[in-house]
């Protein structure tokens, strides 16, 4: 496996702050190493029933938005490939290779674990990095990915230029984010969770984006074919509960017949009724890269789509 040690581009650096434990973190790298010691989510010893839905909705989703046939794919951060959701070892078919990128180490060491386990060595190449600056030649991917990745900085304008630069012309570009939609109010249970200090140990503070917003970055980057649509319409108040039981080695929602009814029933109507994609856990823009000579954007689009940045600590 290709495993390169890079630390690039941190040009935000957040005050520091104290985890859980009292320890004083200072840089990105140093919380998401954290998190790669304490998150729950990264101690389960098999998949958790969500997990394995969640998987199959997002493989489903970018099989029906992409052409397909990708042989070079970029995917930022590795936290899912850590962890037993593991979307990006699905795009690997015909011998092709995933590339990713993740500014922790601990994390991105997990994610080889896991691909060493499923022998996916040598198709699966690992990048320590910050990807708001990708260490990789523009036009030298054909499909970029991101599943909830971008909301986690200040500069997301910048992270979505990246990922249109490094792909080629005619590849494509997925951008996955939080929904402020979301008919289940996950914003608003992140914030009070987050005050009250049970969500340090998984992500830190996450911007939620509507539509219109995503469709205006990937505009103004001067991609085309632009399609939205969303994925995980189940309640993510239920997925965190069912990540924390399982990670206490408990099975009681495996076992409840309740829980897998409901899950169920969101799955089906998430596929059978694309319009409830609208109101999901996160939505998804797919582009497609044309700039050809000439055509790349001058600047990044934060000012000309009137999105304000706000500076996150951890």
């Amino acid at each position: 496996m290709a495993y390169r040690g890079w630390f690039l581009g941190k040009k935000q650096q957040p005050q520091p702050s104290a985890s859980p434990s009292g320890q004083v973190i200072s840089t990105l790298p140093e919380y998401w190493d954290w998190v790669a010691e304490h998150s729950f989510h990264l101690r389960q010893s098999q998949p958790a029933v969500t997990d394995i839905y969640y998987r199959k909705l997002v493989i489903t989703l970018i099989s029906q938005l992409g052409s397909g046939g990708w042989r070079r794919i970029l995917k930022l951060d590795a936290y899912n490939e850590a962890t037993q959701t593991q979307y990006g070892f699905q795009f690997i078919k015909n011998a092709a290779d995933l590339i990713l990128v993740d500014i922790s180490y601990g994390i991105a060491k997990r994610a080889s674990q896991k691909a060493s386990s499923k022998r996916l060595s040598s198709n699966v190449h690992i990048v320590v990095a910050d990807f708001r600056r990708i260490p990789l030649r523009s036009a030298s991917i054909d499909m970029s990915c991101s599943f909830g990745s971008i909301e986690h900085v200040s500069e997301y304008c910048e992270v979505f230029y990246e990922q249109a630069r490094v792909v080629r012309d005619g590849g494509e570009v997925f951008v996955g984010v939080p929904n402020l939609l979301n008919f289940s109010l996950r914003a608003l249970s992140m914030k009070i969770l987050y005050m009250l200090g049970f969500m340090q140990q998984m992500t830190n503070p996450e911007k939620h984006f509507l539509k219109p917003q995503l469709r205006s970055l990937a505009k103004s980057l001067k991609l085309s074919n632009i399609v939205l649509s969303g994925y995980h319409l189940f309640p993510k108040q239920l997925r965190w509960l069912d990540l924390w039981i399982e990670s206490r080695g408990r099975d009681t929602l495996r076992r409840s017949k309740v829980f897998l009814w409901l899950l169920k029933v969101f799955t089906l109507i998430e596929l059978k009724y694309p319009f409830t994609r609208n109101f999901a856990e996160m939505i998804i823009v797919r582009c497609v890269k044309e700039w050809g000579q000439g055509r790349e954007p001058q600047s990044l689009p934060s000012v000309e789509v009137g999105i304000i940045q706000r500076r996150q600590s951890i």
